[in-house]
């Protein structure tokens, strides 16, 4: 994924959770949910689909 902080930190979070990163291109934060890597970690981010946003 280009222009996001994947490395961003957050404790607590686990797969499925709705967290913010900062948007490296912009220098926004912007939502994102986090999904399971190739290896079963918790540790890569999607964008939010259609409907999302409300979930928080």
């Amino acid at each position: 994924m280009t222009g996001v902080n994947e490395d961003h930190y957050q404790p607590a979070t686990h797969p499925g959770d709705i967290i913010e990163v900062r948007d490296e291109e912009t220098g926004k934060m912007v939502k994102r949910r986090i999904i399971l890597d190739e290896f079963g970690n918790g540790t890569k981010t999607r964008p939010l689909e259609e409907g999302e946003d409300q979930e928080m």
